[in-house]
């Protein structure tokens, strides 16, 4: 069965589970890009459970391990041709940490992040992505003015209120808005949320610099939706 070696720059919460993403960075000594890989599982919408991603020398995986994943195939998803389905009979072998200092390098610079034209900032259609030329469905790129507006609301048909973390930003002159789906990012930044009904609170990463990766969900509702899911700052 393939495997593919991957610095992790994705661990971001999918419904109660995960969705891994990473750079093929190959097998040699040195690490060379060859494009995006997300595992992905037999489950609806492709998350992992903790038994799809077992590491062999125990431990959760972080941001920026170097791991070589198990694989069956590509899972030929158009919109998602990252995608692959995980190998769950094999354990993934931690095979070291990429420095940080090394991740400017990794940078996209995509000419917009899935604008649909007369469209909103967090969201496309199928029909639209899939006539996009060089479509990818994960970009790392560096956005201009990145902060995260929380706000916690009752939504008409739900009792019980609902916790909001947008991530809004610029990148070419275009403003964005999109749920954040960064656990790191939101452990350590938004432990405290407004009250119900109360203003939104911003909060903003301690490093001016950042970089995002970004990336596209599953269709839902008719839309294919926008999210932040990492915030990777820069040293």
């Amino acid at each position: 069965m393939p495997s593919k070696r991957i610095v992790v720059l994705a661990n971001s919460i999918k419904k109660r589970a995960r969705c891994v993403a990473g750079v093929d960075v190959g097998t040699g000594k040195d690490l060379v890009p060859a494009g995006w890989i997300r595992p992905v599982s037999g489950q609806s919408e492709g998350e992992l459970e903790p038994h799809h991603m077992q590491v062999q020398s125990g431990g959760p995986l972080s941001i920026f391990d170097i791991v070589d994943v198990p694989l069956t195939n590509v899972a030929t998803d158009a919109i998602h041709p990252e995608d692959w389905i995980v190998d769950v009979r094999t354990q993934w072998t931690r095979a070291g940490k990429m420095d940080p200092r090394r991740l400017e390098a990794l940078e996209e610079k995509p000419e917009d992040l899935w604008l649909e034209p007369d469209g909103k900032s967090d969201r496309a259609t199928g029909d639209f992505l899939l006539n996009r030329s060089n479509h990818q469905s994960l970009y790392l790129i560096r956005p201009k003015n990145f902060r995260v507006e929380l706000s916690v609301t009752h939504y008409h048909d739900n009792p019980y209120p609902s916790s909001r973390r947008r991530a809004h930003f610029s990148y070419r002159e275009q403003d964005y808005e999109m749920n954040l789906t960064d656990p790191v990012f939101t452990d350590t930044y938004c432990g405290t949320m407004p009250a119900v009904g109360a203003p939104k609170m911003v909060v903003r990463p301690s490093q001016t610099e950042c970089l995002l990766c970004v990336s596209l969900t599953p269709v839902y509702q008719d839309h294919h939706w926008k999210v932040v899911a990492t915030v990777l700052e820069l040293p």
